[in-house]
């Protein structure tokens, strides 16, 4: 299967603006590629986007290779700095991973996509990073190919493609991309991963990438079963989207209940809360029936999606924590 066939069926009349995340990587500079490619034959304005992280000392480099191959080749290009207190040092990944996504909403109109060059080797890092936290089995699930973003859809075309065979199409199409130092750091638990950990399973298990693929996705038709259980659960229980019926939830099972409250809580947008928050929930919350009015919250009021439920002897309610 050709690298462009996995972009094609995407291509479409109601779309005419693709993005693609350009870091100047591998990954994001094969997947360009393809799409201007697809572009002498097709009719859309292909756009990229870089993300200036201001963590690297070259990062500041990486943007003018970026901008000037984007100048080349007569794709439009978009850049945006990231500002971070480097005080701030807990969590660094996320915040930024966070601050990137939000500027990529803000980007997207009503039918473009944004496309990412994550591939099979990123799948099967975060698969282990889950599993390692303890993740139920839509999070082992991994990285979804397709999902809204903003008012545009985000788009992960080369999920079943590996590391090796995207390396092996940059040379093959004389593509020079950047080798980001920062890979070599293990002190992050993903490079950790990367360069410690599954380089020795592949020594041992040479095949595992293929059949960590089919777990995956066996791991996403599971989470498809449970998804519709827990709609249906959810419809004989709920009051309202943010009130179920306390009576008609007790009398569900107690692993229906937590699949159900689960799926409640996606439905209204908020916050997923850890295992030891649901356990506390379902073994002292849901239990109590002294205290009248009773809440129950995690987060903090100046995060958004965090939660606060209040309990009746009639309804339980869901509602963002606020001040």
């Amino acid at each position: 299967m050709d690298f462009s066939d996995y972009l094609k069926p995407y291509l479409n009349k109601k779309t005419k603006n693709y993005y693609v995340a350009l870091s100047g990587g591998a990954d994001s500079l094969v997947l360009l590629n393809e799409l201007k490619k697809l572009k002498k034959e097709n009719d859309f304005n292909l756009i990229a986007i870089h993300i200036n992280h201001n963590v690297q000392k070259d990062s500041k480099k990486w943007k003018a290779v970026c901008e000037n191959l984007c100048k080349k080749n007569e794709i439009k290009f978009i850049t945006h700095s990231l500002k971070w207190k480097k005080s701030l040092s807990s969590n660094v990944e996320k915040k930024l991973r966070d601050a990137r996504y939000r500027f990529f909403e803000k980007t997207l109109e009503k039918n473009s996509i944004l496309f990412m060059g994550h591939h099979l080797d990123d799948v099967i890092e975060t698969f282990f990073l889950r599993a390692l936290r303890g993740s139920g089995v839509e999070g082992l699930s991994s990285i979804p190919k397709e999902r809204a973003l903003g008012k545009g859809k985000l788009v992960r075309p080369f999920l079943n493609i590996s590391k090796n065979e995207i390396l092996a199409r940059a040379k093959k199409d004389k593509l020079k991309f950047i080798k980001d130092p920062s890979n070599k750091d293990i002190s992050f638990d993903r490079n950790y991963l990367r360069n410690e950990v599954l380089p020795r399973i592949e020594k041992r298990w040479p095949s595992y990438r293929k059949n960590l693929d089919q777990l995956t996705a066996n791991l996403k038709e599971s989470s498809e079963l449970i998804t519709i259980q827990a709609e249906k659960d959810f419809n004989a229980v709920k009051v309202r989207k943010n009130y179920i019926s306390l009576k008609k939830f007790l009398c569900l099972s107690l692993i229906r209940q937590k699949n159900v409250f689960i799926f409640w809580i996606n439905l209204n947008g908020l916050s997923q809360p850890s295992a030891k928050v649901i356990n506390l929930f379902f073994s002292k919350f849901l239990k109590d029936e002294k205290t009248p009015k009773a809440k129950y919250i995690w987060g903090t009021a100046s995060k958004k999606g965090s939660v606060c439920i209040t309990k009746n002897t009639n309804e339980l309610k869901i509602s963002e924590l606020s001040a």
